[in-house]
């Protein structure tokens, strides 16, 4: 039997203290199970536009079809999202590859089960006119949010050009704070992802230096599930997975429906969630990395471990084959005819 679980929603003083059981409780009266008890399960991530087909699958039933009650905890900060993980109070989340990374290196129990999404054109540094090039932030003031996916970017791109985050003047803020801080002219440029990145670029003089459609392949987004979940309960976890791609079908099929079920979440129009999600591309079941070519996951992952070990974020290189699990993705399609 699946243990009912519980999660917070802030960080006190840099504290993970999770205090979510109420808004738990709150969730489990909104909807009635259909005709079976419903496995309960919590999955938090960051406001991405990307992981929009979650809200689709809750929305249209996907998820209670597959006998899950998904309830989405509202944590952005992922060194919480990592306490509740250490502590069993999460079952999975929504992030990028590098936040695996840390949290593997941080002896975090997750594993990441399947691709989500690769950013092509939603993360990208927006720059002050004088900034031309990558080289030019030198010295330059840089806002971005620290261990999080900007920070990897940014050290993927200047150590490209010979360079590392030693070279440039972080200003740390929020991960959703960067682009206030970049128009309020708190820095010379600034690193976060859309639709932040079109907002920042609008503070006059300003332009979008770099985006992860001129670097495709950095900016990962995966589903990241508790080891023990994933032991004892892989059916359940192939369940979550079954729904996702159902959502995912239904985009492609009605983007026009699906948008205006899913624009409401990010406070957008249908019509600018279409436009959004266009800086990225959603990995379906046929295209999964893990299935196909797991090997191009691994290099990906042990390349941001290198840049995290040398910018001093980890003390060690977690194993990459550890961290993925393909189990799970192989068998829920067994059926599919």
């Amino acid at each position: 039997m699946l243990k009912t679980i519980s999660v917070s929603r802030r960080v006190i003083q840099g504290t993970a203290v999770f205090i979510l059981a109420m808004a738990l409780s709150v969730t489990g009266c909104a909807r009635k199970p259909r005709q079976k008890e419903l496995a309960l399960v919590t999955i938090a991530f960051q406001e991405w536009v990307g992981y929009g087909p979650f809200y689709l699958a809750k929305d249209k039933g996907f998820f209670e079809d597959e006998g899950i009650r998904l309830v989405v905890v509202d944590e952005q900060l992922d060194s919480a999202r990592r306490d509740a993980f250490k502590r069993g109070m999460l079952d999975c989340e929504a992030g990028t590859i590098d936040q695996l990374v840390l949290k593997r290196a941080q002896e975090a129990p997750v594993v990441g089960v399947m691709e989500i999404d690769i950013s092509y054109g939603g993360d990208g540094i927006v720059a002050s006119e004088n900034i031309k090039s990558v080289e030019d932030l030198a010295g330059k003031k840089v806002i971005l949010a620290r261990d999080d996916v900007g920070e990897t970017f940014l050290a993927w791109v200047l150590r490209e050009k010979g360079l590392s985050l030693d070279d440039v003047d972080i200003v740390a803020a929020s991960p959703g704070g960067t682009a206030e801080a970049f128009l309020a002219g708190k820095g010379d440029a600034a690193v976060t992802w859309e639709p932040d990145l079109s907002r920042a670029s609008e503070r006059p003089g300003s332009h979008i230096l770099i985006t992860s459609r001129d670097k495709p392949g950095i900016i990962i987004d995966t589903l990241n599930v508790r080891e023990d979940l994933v032991r004892d309960h892989p059916e359940l976890v192939g369940k979550l997975m079954r729904a996702w791609f159902r959502a995912l079908e239904y985009y492609g099929r009605d983007p026009a429906a699906a948008s205006a079920v899913i624009a409401g979440y990010y406070g957008v129009t249908p019509d600018e969630y279409r436009e959004q999600v266009k800086g990225l591309k959603w990995v379906g079941y046929g295209d999964q990395a893990l299935l196909s070519d797991p090997k191009k996951l691994e290099e990906v992952f042990n390349g941001i471990a290198e840049l995290k070990l040398a910018g001093r974020r980890i003390s060690g290189l977690p194993d990459a084959r550890g961290a993925l699990e393909s189990g799970p993705l192989k068998e829920i399609y067994e059926d599919r005819r």
